[in-house]
This record gives C-alpha cells, structure tokens and sequence, in this order.
C-alpha cells in the first residue's frame, strides 16, 4: 500500500477544523457550567410541610410553560411618565424621577408629582418592595395633565370618611354558611398553577393579554347558560398596552343599580429585569393567589345557583405593577358614569403564612371605615371560630387596587395575607414567586375565599330574601 503524505494545504485546513471543534467544546463546557451555578445561586427555599407534595396538572391537563409568541411593540422605553406618590416614598427615588411638586390629596395627605421615564418604573417598584417592604406606591400617568387631574379631583377624604346610609348587616347566613365547607383547595392550586406556567402575565408583553383572556373565557365557562351573567375585556385603559382588565357581571335582581367589587389584579413583574417583555414573572403569590381566591368564590356561589339582590362585579385589573392603571381607569370611569358602588373587596396576595403570625391582615390605611369595621366582624362571625386569627396592618400609599376605588370616592377595602413574623412574601417580584415556595399548597388560600364568600353573601345578598344593607351608600356626581 502506498503510504499518503498530506500536502501543506491540507495540514493547514486539518489544524482549522480542530481549533473550531476545539473552540466548541469549550463554549459548551463553559455553558454546561454557568448553568450549574445558576442551579446553586437559586434560593434554597424551606417550607413548613414535612414533606413536599408533588407538582400537581393544571387545568385541563399539565400546566407547562406557554411558548412566547411575538411580542407586541414596548414603546419608546424612554417616554416620560408622571407618577403621583407619597412624599416618603419620594425621597427613596428621588434619582429615578425629576421636575417634583408637592401637593395633597383631599384627605389632606402630602403627596409629590414628578416625572419619570417608562424603563424606571420597575426600578421604583423595586425600591418599593425592598427599602418600605410592600407593594405598588404609586400611581403612573401618561402626562402631567392627568396626574394632576387626579390629585386634584380624588375624593378619598369623602371615601374613607364617609357615613353609610344604612348599616351593613349580618343576616344571610343559610347562604353563607352553605358556601364555606365548599372551597376546594385543589381548584385554588389549579388556578394558581396555571397562570404561574405563563412565562410572565406582564402588562406590555403578550402573555399579558394572552392570560387575561385566559381569564374572562373561564369565568365565562363557570356562567355557562346563566342569562343573567356577562364577561367583558375592559379596554379603555390609554396606558395598559395591549392587557384588558377582565370584568364578569352577575345582575341583582332586586337592587341591580347597586354595585358590590371583589377585585384583584392580574399582571405579573420581575423586579430585576423590569421592562423585559420576555422576562420570568410567575407571580403565584402576587397575585395569581388573588385571582384564584375570586375564581374559586365565584365557582362555589354559580354552582350553588345564587342570585344576588344587588349586582355583582369580578374584576381582574390589568397593569397594577406598573401604577395601578387597570383599577384606576375601571373606578374613574364608573365614576364618571355615576356607577353607584356600594363597597370593594380587594385581594392581592393570599396564599403565603409562615410561622407564628395570624391568618390575615385587615389594611388599616387608605379604606372606609365603616367597611373595615364590617369586615372585622365578617371575620369575627364566620372564621374565628374555626380557629382563625387576625391583625392590622398600614399598606402606605396607593399599596394595591383598592386604593383606585379610595380615590374615585368609593368605599373599598383590603384583607391581606400574614406573612411571616419577618415580613411579607420574601419571593415577590422574582423568578421564585411559584407554588414550589409555597409548599406546593394553596391551602392559606382556602381562609381567604371563605372570607370573600362571607363578603359576597353578605354585601349583595340573596334574592328573594328582604333584609337591611347599604342601599344609596355612595351617589357619585
């Protein structure tokens, strides 16, 4: 056999190719390594169980991540936006944010407006969470014009101070007391589990609107052959990008013209990445819990065949992270339409307690009175005797939606999940909001609905059944 000798050429291009497969292998072990210590940078997450149950299906099958699809335009990422804060909270972000004036709200609280850029925005929310350990604080406008427009015609002194013509009452127990034993924690788990396998529900990425609709069509399922209930997408939020709100009406049949509000929102952030339409937001907690908590209160009362003597709404608000924009836009336009509301529930949050703390917490600040008060014997009536505890809490400003209703001159208020003895939540805003963090359970879930359950009884009633309530509580000129 005559032996082969490669020419110059040829060792020339041998040695190319080994460098390039070469250069290759690297490239993957070095991937194959950044991988791994992303794996052992993650929290190592503790939980109360003794042993962690497993991950559970979805509805309708196994909850998995959702494909991205394209991605709507994000806007100039740079465009100025107007926030309305409290003077506190300014001080924390006074780098983020120029051009501030102080004014006051019509409760006589000192609040600043100053403009900031859209891509801030996260990072006020963040300074938020981590520096005053709550969430929201603050309202976004798309100019100066609207920002003052609000501060200046907000009646939140008139809301939170306001007389109810006629006391709620407690007189609707067969219905109430028929609903509690029906919650099921494993169709709160499900919700929960669903709306957390989206890559993010954030309010200018297309998850956001994909999820939001995901919404109003279960909803709309669980009023299957129900004349009397609507689903809407509300879309009249100018600064809500392409996220509806999502609202379902059940008509009153007595009282149709008085309007009871169980809300909460639907958007999902990462704090880190922010304005990242692609980022990983699951927001199980926050507020994937809250949503959860109305789906599964308002499955319990349309199975059961209720009808209400005063209409009912379910909301689903677009945009809360990022200002309150949803809740605001839907309370601002029922004001001005002179929607008669008689009272609010928001939940944002149910589904995380850790330690030695109570079961939930009654926001103290920004609310009405007369509601909170009734809210503390709603729970005192029908939860603590099955061993349940409560507290209070301040939120700070414009902590959540129903600091929205607060300022349209709405009676609103908040029960808000326990915490830990150290504080709230400590996965908010991140990657880690998931059922994993939370024991894979939704069971602190279970108390809050039975509370909206007890509210919904309560505040709208039952048809057919006469009793006294807040008939007229608040005429909106």
């Amino acid at each position: 056999m005559k032996l082969f000798l490669p020419g110059p050429l040829t060792l020339l291009l041998c040695l190319l190719i080994g460098l390039v497969l070469l250069r290759s292998d690297i490239g993957r072990t070095a991937l194959a390594t950044t991988s791994a210590m992303a794996r052992s940078n993650a929290p190592q997450v503790t939980v109360d169980t003794d042993t962690p149950s497993p991950r559970r299906d979805g509805i309708g099958g196994t909850a998995t991540p959702t494909a991205a699809p394209a991605l709507p335009s994000q806007g100039d990422p740079f465009a100025p936006v107007y926030i309305v804060t409290s003077q506190d909270t300014w001080q924390g972000i006074r780098g983020l944010a120029r051009e501030a004036v102080t004014r006051h709200d019509s409760a006589g609280t000192p609040l600043v407006i100053a403009e900031s850029r859209a891509d801030r925005l996260g990072e006020i929310s963040h300074y938020v969470h981590v520096n005053e350990r709550r969430c929201g604080g603050y309202f976004a406008f798309p100019n100066r014009a609207q920002a003052e427009d609000f501060v200046r015609g907000g009646r939140a002194k008139q809301a939170m101070t306001h007389k109810l013509l006629a006391a709620y009452t407690l007189d609707n127990q067969a219905t109430v007391n028929r609903w509690l034993p029906q919650v099921q924690e494993r169709n709160l788990y499900d919700t929960i589990n669903h709306l957390s396998s989206y890559r993010n529900r954030y309010f200018a990425s297309s998850h956001g609107k994909t999820s939001a609709e995901w919404i109003r069509t279960h909803w709309q399922s669980l009023a299957a052959g129900r004349d009397d209930v609507t689903t809407e997408l509300f879309t009249a939020c100018t600064n809500c990008s392409t996220q509806p709100s999502v609202i379902l009406t059940i008509r009153g049949w007595d009282l149709p013209d008085e309007v009871v509000v169980l809300g909460a929102h639907l958007d999902s952030i990462n704090g880190a990445t922010r304005n990242d339409p692609d980022q990983h937001a699951p927001g199980a907690d926050d507020d994937a819990s809250g949503i959860a908590t109305l789906t599964e209160t308002l499955r319990i009362a349309l199975a059961d065949g209720w009808q209400p003597r005063r209409t009912v709404k379910f909301m689903g608000y677009a945009a809360e992270e990022v200002g309150l924009r949803g809740s605001n836009a839907i309370a601002q336009s029922f004001r001005a339409s002179g929607v008669n509301v008689v009272s609010v529930l928001q939940v944002d949050m149910t589904n995380y307690k850790s330690g030695a703390t109570t079961d939930m917490k009654l926001i103290s600040d920004f609310s009405n009175t007369d509601l909170k008060n009734f809210f503390m014997t709603l729970f005192d009536t029908y939860l603590a005797p099955m061993g349940l505890t409560r507290s209070n809490t301040a939120c700070g400003y414009a902590c959540s939606d129903h600091a929205s209703w607060t300022n349209a001159g709405y009676p609103a208020a908040m029960m808000f999940e326990a915490g830990s003895p150290n504080g709230s939540f400590p996965y908010i805003h991140t990657p880690y909001d998931t059922l994993a963090t939370m024991g894979e359970s939704a069971q602190h879930s279970v108390k809050f609905t039975q509370f909206a359950l007890a509210y919904l009884g309560e505040i709208a009633k039952t048809r057919g059944k006469v009793t006294g309530g807040p008939a007229q509580v608040l005429v909106v000129q």
